[in-house]
């Protein structure tokens, strides 16, 4: 069996390099070149797949910073991350009962151009399930921490963290439907007004977390994109789920076929009815 791993342990012990990258970034914000990387084909629209292949030096070189203190503290965890970096193949293998789970930058296209929020996303996993988040979102100087059954939290610059708690009633109707679930889009209009842009999963998890959305639902996200900003979001009151209605597993590498967040109970049933909606306009072209 592996070594237990606390949770709050794991926040206290990576927090401040995630802080630091965090900082660090900013230099680079909107001044770095895309360096690019195969797209992702199987992605379903044109605007996924070239956020797919958006690559830039920061993205490795916080990838590895991050894995060489998560590493050095956590090595019976295996590592989920996006990039193909040295530091990733150092974890345990693919099945281990912890899973660090990071997307260095969460909204590379942003990051590289300059002009919405990106973040710094890492969590850990217990078999399947996340128990601890640290997301940054650098333009803003806040940074979110969550760990499960203890509350998610915000804190802005060198201010007091501020616990997050969704209002029973949502303050917005405003929903994030992604480019790669445009046929959703106008079933959740009955209720919902849905857009598309900025992208990244990471911002719009946090932005549920905050109260400045209602709801998301996307098609083919990664467990590195989802998992992290997840617990966020469930902590300050939201509930993050797959079509099936299960909650997600984060064990693995994978894509989910589909997956939504919903602020209230309600939003969550009307989702569900929304995805299946979408489902039959597919169907019938």
């Amino acid at each position: 069996m592996a070594r237990r791993i606390d949770p709050q342990i794991f926040i206290e012990a990576m927090l401040p390099v995630v802080r630091q990258c965090a900082e660090a970034s900013l230099i680079f914000y909107g001044k770095v070149a895309n360096l690019g990387k195969q797209a992702d084909t199987t992605l379903r629209t044109t605007e996924a797949q070239t956020a797919s292949g958006a690559l830039t030096a920061l993205d490795t070189a916080i990838q590895d910073i991050v894995l060489s203190v998560a590493l050095q503290h956590f090595p019976q965890a295996s590592c989920i991350a996006e990039e193909k970096t040295p530091f990733k193949r150092r974890f345990a293998p693919a099945g281990a009962e912890y899973a660090i789970i990071l997307d260095p930058i969460d909204g590379t296209l942003h990051f590289q151009a300059g002009d919405h929020p990106y973040h710094i996303s890492l969590g850990l996993a217990r078999k399947g399930e996340m128990v601890a988040a640290v997301v940054a979102r650098p333009n803003e100087s806040k940074i979110f921490t969550a760990t499960r059954g203890g509350g998610a939290y915000v804190q802005v610059g060198k201010r007091r963290p501020r616990r997050l708690r969704l209002p029973g009633r949502p303050r917005t109707n405003k929903a994030f439907i992604s480019s790669k679930g445009r046929v959703f889009q106008e079933p959740a209009r009955a209720r919902l007004d849905p857009r598309e842009f900025p992208i990244g999963a990471a911002l719009v998890l946090t932005l549920l977390a905050e109260g400045e959305l209602a709801a998301y639902l996307t098609r083919q996200v990664e467990i590195y994109d989802v998992g992290p900003p997840s617990l966020i979001a469930e902590e300050a009151g939201a509930h993050c789920f797959l079509r099936s209605g299960q909650a997600p597993n984060y064990d693995r590498r994978r894509k989910f076929s589909h997956y939504m967040a919903a602020a209230t109970d309600e939003i969550r049933e009307f989702l569900m009815e929304v995805a299946k909606k979408g489902e039959q306009i597919e169907r019938t072209g």
